[in-house]
């Protein structure tokens, strides 16, 4: 069976910037080292290389999950991606954190906004078509994309100063 197995992309790569900030603030170097990686892994193994955006759920070796829905794509695990590979590359300067940066922000922007009417749709199809019109539910609230967006904010507002 499937135990053991399953991965969450999005709670990941959530885990992995909570690590990065509580590392920071402790200024405890391995376990920055430990958080940066765990962010670019869970995106390594969570993106779909021939759709575009990251799965919500995948098989540590490969298999299909047997949760149904496992290949959609939905807007919270690209919000936090979105955070995590900008914060990684505001600590590294590395090109592939901002590849992966750019990467998620292309694909978030191309499937989840709603340029006509405003706001973000929550959930895509693998092949990126919104499969559920609605932007807010039981389910999506308005939680994800402005935390987001305000901690890029945040992170881009004080760049200068994160240099040393």
């Amino acid at each position: 069976g499937p135990d053991g197995r399953l991965m969450n992309p999005g709670h990941a790569i959530e885990a992995g910037w909570f690590l990065q900030q509580a590392a920071m603030r402790a200024e405890h170097p391995d376990l920055i080292e430990l958080s940066r990686n765990m962010i670019r892994n869970a995106q390594d193994f969570g993106w779909d290389e021939e759709h575009g955006g990251l799965y919500y759920f995948v098989d540590s070796e490969g298999f299909s999950p047997v949760q149904l829905e496992w290949s959609m794509k939905l807007w919270w695990p690209h919000c936090e991606a979105l955070y995590a590979h900008l914060l990684n590359y505001s600590l590294t300067s590395a090109p592939d954190d901002f590849a992966a940066f750019r990467k998620v922000d292309a694909y978030t922007f191309d499937h989840f906004v709603d340029p006509e009417h405003g706001g973000w749709y929550g959930y895509c199809d693998r092949e990126g078509r919104v499969t559920h019109r609605f932007k807010g539910g039981p389910y999506k609230g308005c939680f994800h994309v402005p935390r987001a967006l305000w901690l890029c904010w945040e992170l881009l507002r004080n760049w200068p100063s994160r240099k040393s």
